[in-house]
């Protein structure tokens, strides 16, 4: 569990983090344990900030950004469908973008799975 782990990292107890978020200790409690859905991107924001990770060191925050784009580009999302889910070749187009990322990767940054 991401989020735990973090606290852990971090020594933080559920009361210290809930002051720095001014969220309830017993949702963060619930969060850690699964019994609550994932945050909205907003929260996740403010448990990365008061945790000193980006927002995209969570897996969901990451996901829902991708189905971001993927809304906009469908022909991209058919691509990417077939790719991974029907074992289709790899396009030229999206190789070559593969092969020459904008961002230059993920530069080193670790992420994580949230665990909620």
């Amino acid at each position: 569990m991401a989020l735990k782990g973090l606290m852990e990292e971090r020594h933080l107890s559920y009361r210290q983090l809930a002051y720095k978020t001014k969220l309830s200790a017993g949702y963060l409690n619930h969060l850690t344990k699964g019994t609550r859905p994932v945050p909205a991107d907003p929260v996740l924001a403010v448990l990365a900030e008061a945790l000193c990770v980006g927002p995209d060191f969570f897996v969901e925050y990451r996901l829902r950004q991708i189905a971001c784009v993927l809304d906009q580009a469908p022909v991209l999302a058919n691509k990417l469908y077939g790719i991974l889910l029907r074992n289709l070749p790899v396009p030229d187009d999206i190789a070559e973008a593969l092969s020459h990322p904008r961002n230059g990767g993920n530069g080193g940054s670790q992420t994580a799975v949230v665990g909620f």
